[in-house]
């Protein structure tokens, strides 16, 4: 497990593996900063569990202060797919199957590839995707597709964030990237009904200050974000379910339409409290049952 963490954290920061004193001191306090000795115990003792379980177990550790409202919009039974905006990274994935799969156990993410990596498990509960395209190959595509077509084949629920990534971060609000339409092409081309879904959160103060400093020290972030989530609240609301013979037959229009009934949903105020870096307090992880 220490060897995947190492690996994942040097594709996003290349720098930490550069030698000298400077380099070596800015591991140690990185390490302790971003709690990587817990990080690495929490990936290995999750090794061993269920891809559901796994995910289970995070959002009962994390996931304290959630508000869900317009649960009743999620179809009970055959294929559909949820989009959602993104606000925090790893975390919004694990909340969303924390609540969706209490009525829909059969639900799916779309998700970044290298979560399949720290944990082969959760390959039965996220289709992996490479969103950064410079490192996409065809046998990726192929791959994730064939999971896609598999998975709603078998009548499955998807969850998918179309922006690919994080929210901009504008002053003290949230501001969601432009969407991709991969989630209107296969809306029409598996003939999906479609929900839109909106999550009001944040990250930490000391997460968005190391965005302001770099993207690298951002990214290597994300997962110390997961671990300060029992301090966040999670408001996430589900609207109407939208047929996809209603949606334009142009996937850029429809993908603005989906975008925009996704941010009404928000209410377009964006949550403005940051959430402090918490030190010393560990969420407790146990087996979801």
């Amino acid at each position: 497990m220490r060897e995947v963490v190492d690996q994942l954290i040097e594709e996003r920061a290349p720098w930490l593996r550069r030698e000298g004193h400077g380099v070596a001191l800015a591991r140690r306090v990185l390490h302790r900063l971003l709690q990587y000795d817990r990080t690495v115990q929490i990936g290995e003792a999750l090794e061993s569990f269920p891809g559901d379980v796994a995910l289970q177990s995070l959002y009962e550790m994390i996931a304290h202060h959630v508000e869900v409202s317009g649960l009743e919009n999620v179809p009970r039974s055959g294929p559909a797919m949820i989009v959602c905006n993104h606000p925090t990274g790893i975390a919004d994935g694990i909340v969303l199957y924390g609540v969706l799969s209490k009525v829909r156990p059969d639900l799916f993410i779309f998700a970044n590839a290298d979560a399949v990596r720290v944990l082969p498990s959760l390959g039965e509960v996220i289709a992996p995707v490479e969103w950064r395209p410079e490192k996409r190959t065809h046998k990726q595509n192929r791959e994730t597709m064939d999971y896609t077509r598999r998975a709603f084949d078998d009548g499955r629920l998807a969850v998918l964030f179309p922006s690919g990534r994080l929210a901009k971060r504008r002053w003290l609000s949230l501001h969601e990237r432009p969407w991709m339409a991969s989630g209107a092409m296969m809306v029409r081309k598996f003939n999906l009904p479609v929900v839109p879904l909106h999550i009001t959160a944040r990250n930490s103060a000391l997460f968005y200050l190391f965005d302001r400093i770099h993207p690298t020290l951002r990214d290597i972030t994300l997962f110390h974000e997961v671990l300060n989530k029992p301090r966040q609240p999670y408001r996430i609301n589900i609207g109407q379910l939208i047929e996809p013979d209603s949606l334009p037959a142009s996937s850029s229009e429809a993908t603005d339409v989906l975008r925009a009934r996704t941010l009404e949903l928000g209410g377009q105020k964006p949550q403005t409290v940051l959430t402090a870096p918490v030190f010393g307090r560990r969420p407790k992880l146990t087996p979801a049952v």
